[in-house]
């Protein structure tokens, strides 16, 4: 069980509850915050990877459609809000440089690939390590493609609801940490998982009630819209 001060801090898309989300200044802003991790959401779109969540474009951006049915070019006009673009995977990794551990969420089909394959590149040519990434998705089928690729590359399956046979879920995935959804967590999931030797961590904690009642249960991470609130949570100043 890991103490009080070393609950991990997931910036969920970034410091979202500051900046606009999966933009290059939620990711800044994560890190001035102290953010131990940023997590971000990955669609491979022509041969690059480009950072939005949803698979349309409405909610976030003043585009319109389906992610995956656009151009890069149409891609990276829209206002991904407060005049961002829509980041690639590479700027996050540029503008970030080092300075912060990056969890990558596979969202549209095919992305495990071309993800392993940049992680690969990252680390061989510009001094990144294999554990300053983690792969999550809730397609577990691509989480298990990427760890095939790359099997020194962390690797994690995101689980909503009550999971079932956890123990055949780790043994198949190798899994660096296992994430759960903050309505369905209890201290006897987090207990079982564990006991099966891995981190639990859980999104989205956004207020410091519900950190600490998540800290209580023994979750080991916490993934927030804002950073601050898990060092303000554990007592500790802020940035």
């Amino acid at each position: 069980m890991t103490s009080l001060s070393k609950l991990i801090c997931l910036a969920h898309r970034g410091a979202s509850g500051h900046a606009p989300e999966n933009t290059l200044v939620a990711f800044q802003k994560a890190v001035e915050l102290g953010a131990d991790w940023i997590e971000l959401d990955v669609f491979a779109v022509e041969n690059a990877l480009v950072v939005i969540h949803d698979n349309r474009l409405e909610r976030t951006t003043n585009g319109a459609g389906y992610v995956m049915t656009s151009s890069i070019a149409y891609l990276r006009s829209l206002d991904a809000g407060n005049g961002q673009q829509i980041p690639l995977l590479t700027e996050v990794l540029e503008t970030t440089d080092h300075k912060i551990k990056i969890n990558i969420e596979l969202k549209g089909p095919g992305t495990a690939e071309p993800v392993a394959n940049l992680i690969e590149t990252y680390v061989k040519h510009h001094g990144w390590r294999y554990d300053d990434f983690l792969i999550s998705s809730f397609d577990h089928r691509q989480v298990k493609a990427a760890k095939t690729l790359c099997p020194a590359l962390p690797v994690a399956p995101n689980l909503t609801g009550a999971p079932l046979d956890l123990d055949r879920l780790t043994a198949d995935l190798s899994p660096f940490s296992i994430h759960l959804d903050a309505d369905f967590v209890t201290a006897g999931l987090v207990n079982e998982i564990h006991g099966l030797g891995r981190p639990a961590f859980v999104f989205t904690a956004n207020t410091v009630e519900e950190i600490l009642r998540l800290r209580k249960m023994g979750v080991d991470g916490v993934f927030t819209n804002f950073p601050e609130r898990v060092k303000q949570a554990l007592g500790m100043p802020r940035s």
